[in-house]
């Protein structure tokens, strides 16, 4: 029998074109060939037929291994394999554990695992031959029992190697999990510090290197750093935001380009086009794909913020793209953007609405509103210490009508009702144009005011330093960094971005807060006012300035009256009090508004027609005086009483049927011993 030359064969087939094969094919052949592998075996003279049936068999596995070659020859080139999550790990995790920078973490909070599935478990895997790869990040999920379900090794690039194996991923969801996991509150620290093991330098983390030039000031912020960093595999969303804010017109089109979402969001939901006060960026994003539509945290559109910012080239651009003239302020309003602008009394805007198809809403009438008083933190910092003394009694200066504590109840028949409310911690803040009064939950008063700056209005930190002068306080809440000033009863505080590391001449506030400390001044003259209807007058005396007594004005005569041109107001010693009421004497108390006559009478009948407390009064009033010049208080009341704080108790109809009836008790207060105490009661009345 003819000897087989296998030798001869086996060159053959080695010098044959090697195809592209698929694993699976290459695991079958290789498979095919062990299984018919011939044996080793020791020579013999005579036949062996053991060997030359392994012989055949190696022969026919040859030729299946030809066959499989010719016929996967001119075949398309398989794609490479894409494999899911669950290929890998099919059963629930109940435990993470990792590795990063020698460091070791671990969590099994519910949280994080329903986070890693969000991000790890929706990625596809697709099978990788990428060579030179520094593996830097471990990451090992276990079942319920704490056996080991897989282990990935993940690198600064986009591969992951499972099980020997190496696979391209989505990178930006591997850095969304690491960003959140790989942080002090998951990390493991070990009982016994091991020596340090010199490493081999890692590669540059892209994102972090990304995030910290994003943190620079803009004056030293390097845009070509960043867009390399992005060009190297870094998420562009933040830069975006930041480039829309900052008006960046030539560097928004550049992230776009290396594919930043348009519609990404911030912590506020605000994407880069209700950020932008920019016609040139707002350009640019809108024809990139930016939603015309999407509402931020307040449920406030890009043409809203327009309107509500007073930018009317932005506004045009808007509406020519697409958006709605008749949008409303929130989705749940019926307040429209016109009806807006009309109160704003903004012509052009409202001109441009109506030319697009807006409609007024029957039954928002354009009547008097606070909105004509568009506040400026920069005029108000223009006027030397203005800021600082009209804060410490809450007020601004230039804006009569904002004082702390107010009213709500007077607001309707002075400015209309808020055109929007919203949730705040603890309470719910009124919306009136440019203006945000918030008012505690359980409580009658609004106790803080809020001005969100306007495009234009462009004031730093270093600028509120400068005038203020050194802060009582910094501290952060939620994103938010705020400087506040400590004035006695009041507390004013701006707010910026907390998320930045700007310098402060470069750290742009974006709100201020007017915040009224209870219990205060309000509180007290409440007590005293029920007191005085009480005729607790044992009581009173306690709350009676002990120095300085308790005065006494009617028609507001405190410096003056109609027929001298000073006077001398009625004063009785703290001691004298709570035996007033009984005291028969006559005094002149002074003259009266209409006739003119002389006030003379006993104190009690001079509580009984002069101090009005026979109902709850319809309005209160807090430093500032209804149907007097708010210069009042300033000149004559703490002309007398440097230190006072006043409140003033109105009610509208005192007589039945008498519409124009009216009586206001003013209750004027002065700090002793860090209490206050009563130091003067006002009258001021209706004469017909």
């Amino acid at each position: 029998m003819k000897r087989l030359n296998l030798e001869s064969l086996d060159e053959s087939l080695r010098l044959m074109p090697k195809p592209n094969l698929s694993k699976e094919k290459e695991t079958q052949i290789k498979r095919t060939i062990l299984n018919t592998r011939t044996p080793k075996t020791s020579p013999k003279k005579k036949f062996n037929y053991k060997a030359i049936t392994a012989s055949i068999g190696a022969l026919a596995a040859a030729l299946l291994f030809a066959v499989l070659v010719y016929g996967n020859l001119g075949q398309e080139q398989p794609q490479p394999t894409q494999l899911t999550f669950s290929s890998f790990v099919d059963e629930d995790i109940t435990k993470i554990s990792g590795e990063m920078n020698e460091d070791t973490y671990v969590s099994d909070d519910r949280t994080i695992i329903n986070l890693f599935y969000e991000t790890i478990g929706e990625m596809q895997f697709t099978e990788t031959e990428a060579t030179n790869i520094q593996y830097r990040e471990v990451i090992e999920v276990y079942q319920e029992n704490g056996n080991s379900l897989e282990t990935f090794h993940f690198t600064d690039s986009n591969v992951v190697m499972i099980d020997g194996n190496k696979y391209e991923i989505e990178a930006s969801k591997w850095h969304d999990f690491k960003e959140i996991f790989f942080t002090e509150e998951y990390l493991v620290v070990e009982d016994v510090e091991e020596e340090p093991v010199e490493e081999p330098e890692e590669p540059e983390n892209v994102q972090e290197s990304l995030d910290n030039e994003l943190a620079k000031a803009p004056s030293e912020r390097n845009w070509e750093t960043v867009l390399h960093y992005i060009q190297e595999g870094a998420n562009p969303d933040r830069a975006l935001l930041i480039a829309a804010k900052e008006n960046l017109d030539t560097i928004v089109p550049q992230l776009l380009k290396a594919g930043a979402n348009p519609n990404t969001t911030n912590g506020d939901k605000d994407t880069p086009l209700t950020l932008t006060t920019s016609t040139e960026v707002a350009s640019v994003l809108v024809n990139s794909g930016a939603d015309l539509e999407h509402r931020n945290a307040r449920d406030h559109n890009a043409l809203v913020k327009a309107v509500y910012g007073h930018q009317t080239e932005i506004l045009k651009l808007l509406l020519e793209a697409g958006a709605d003239p008749n949008t409303t302020v929130t989705p749940n309003s019926e307040v429209s953007v016109l009806w807006m602008a009309g109160k704003y009394n903004n012509q052009p805007i409202g001109d441009l609405l109506i030319q697009h198809g807006a409609e007024l809403v029957e039954g928002y009438e354009l009547e008097s509103w606070l909105v004509s008083q568009i506040p400026n933190l920069s005029e108000m910092l223009g006027v030397k210490n203005s800021l600082r003394w009209g804060a410490s009694i809450g007020r601004l200066p230039g804006l009569e009508a904002v004082q702390m504590p107010a009213d709500p109840s007077t607001f309707p028949g002075q400015f209309g009702e808020p055109f929007e409310s919203f949730s705040v911690e603890g309470g719910t803040a009124d919306v009136y144009g440019d203006h945000i009064f918030i008012k505690p939950d359980g409580q009658d008063l609004y106790t803080a005011y809020r001005y969100e700056l306007n495009p234009g209005d462009n004031v730093t930190v270093a600028d509120i330093e400068s005038s203020l002068g050194e802060p009582s306080s910094n501290h952060m809440s939620e994103d938010k960094r705020f400087i506040s000033y400590n004035l006695g009863k009041y507390e004013i505080r701006f707010a910026y971005d907390g998320t930045v590391t700007y310098p402060k001449a470069e750290t742009d506030i974006e709100y201020l807060e007017l915040i009224y400390k209870q219990p205060g001044v309000a509180e007290r003259a409440k007590d005293v006012f029920n007191l005085l209807a009480e005729n607790n007058m044992s009581e009173l005396a306690s709350l009676v300035h002990p120095e300085k007594g308790l005065l006494f004005a009617p028609f507001l005569q405190l410096t003056w009256n109609p027929m001298t041109e000073e006077t001398e107001p009625v004063t009785f010693e703290a001691e004298a009090i709570p035996e007033l009421l009984q005291d028969q004497t006559v005094y002149h108390w002074g003259y009266g508004g209409g006739s003119g006559l002389p006030i003379e009478m006993t104190p009690q009948e001079y509580f009984n027609d002069y101090v009005y407390t026979q109902q709850e009064p319809d309005a209160v009033y807090v430093n500032q005086q209804n149907l007097t010049a708010p210069e009042f208080f300033t000149e004559n009341i703490r002309g007398m009483f440097p230190d006072a704080h006043m409140v003033q108790y109105a009610f509208h109809e005192t007589v039945p049927g008498e519409d124009l009836s009216w009586v206001h008790v003013t209750l004027i207060f002065e700090p002793y011993n860090n209490e206050w105490k009563l130091v003067g009661i006002l009258h001021n009345a209706w004469t017909p």
